[in-house]
């Protein structure tokens, strides 16, 4: 009976032992990572750097079924391309199925932001073709990078994409606004008369923004028989308003100031302000100019 219990002792004992050896043993490897292995492989088979580049694009957007973790790692490996990725991406918005365009974009948009100062630009091209062949989710990303950018190419594709998809307009007259270039102010000017009523106001604003010719829109709105228009443009033009736009508000004053008593006293209180800063600066022309003696 004592050799017994002293057996079953030593099983006990043992047992854990025996274990705790082979879970320290060479079996016990870390799992494999897939994706890890496909972006070393995809970077290998490339070659030079662009031929990388290459190579993660296809990874990321096969022209087949895809592995959403790979292709989600090859995006973010492209990302730190930086300016090295542009041109791979480039030709990715133009050749990849369109439910993957806004990929693209963001990959490009996190490429750009890792690319030295003086190569900042080069994703610009990728903007504008996004504008062209992009999904929505593409056009809406691409805009809002335009619209910081300020590049003046970009503003008729911005027009054509508000056109072809009207729910893209309000972000594409925001962003023209911002951008402030003349050549936008015929289609701002449409969207003011005659786009949707939520719509105008926004218009009427950027062209205001835009200042220089675009403000010919707002003086001639001025004389409209809409009382409406005449109040989206006095309101746009009051901010911006100098002392080429005095003749415009003392017209409107004469003939529409009945529109809004409490406006037209801000017209009038805005004209004598511009009245008072051109008889200050002629006074100080004057003071300035030399004396004959």
């Amino acid at each position: 009976m004592r050799a017994r219990a002293l057996a079953i002792v030593l099983t006990v004992v043992v047992v854990p032992a025996v274990t705790s050896v082979f879970s320290a043993g060479p079996s016990s490897k870390p799992p494999a990572d897939p994706a890890r292995e496909a972006i070393v492989q995809a970077v290998a088979a490339g070659g030079d750097i662009p031929g990388q580049a290459r190579s993660l694009v296809n990874l990321a957007w096969p022209a087949g079924k895809r592995d959403e973790v790979i292709a989600a790692r090859a995006r973010l490996e492209l990302a730190h391309y930086g300016s090295h990725a542009i041109g791979a991406l480039r030709v990715a918005m133009n050749t990849v199925p369109r439910s993957y365009t806004e990929e693209v974009m963001m990959t490009t948009l996190a490429a750009q932001r890792e690319a030295r100062v003086e190569m900042g630009r080069e994703h610009v091209p990728i903007l504008i073709d996004a504008l062209w062949v992009g999904n929505h989710g593409a056009k809406v990303l691409a805009i809002g990078a335009l619209a910081k950018d300020r590049n003046g190419v970009a503003v008729a594709p911005m027009i054509d994409s508000a056109i072809a998809d009207p729910s893209l307009a309000p972000m594409v007259v925001e962003a023209l606004g911002a951008m402030r270039f003349q050549q936008a102010r015929f289609y701002l000017e449409s969207v003011m008369m005659e786009g949707p009523p939520e719509l105008r106001p926004v218009a009427a604003s950027a062209l205001a923004q835009t200042k220089g010719a675009a403000l010919t829109p707002l003086k001639k709105a001025l004389k409209s028989e809409s009382r409406e228009a005449r109040l989206l443009a006095v309101r746009a033009l009051l901010p911006v308003a100098t002392e080429y736009e005095l003749g415009a508000l003392y017209e409107y004053m004469e003939k529409h100031g009945d529109d809004n008593p409490e406006l037209t006293k801000a017209v009038k209180f805005s004209t004598i302000s511009i009245e008072k800063a051109i008889a200050a600066r002629d006074a100080k022309a004057a003071a300035d100019s030399p004396k004959d003696f």
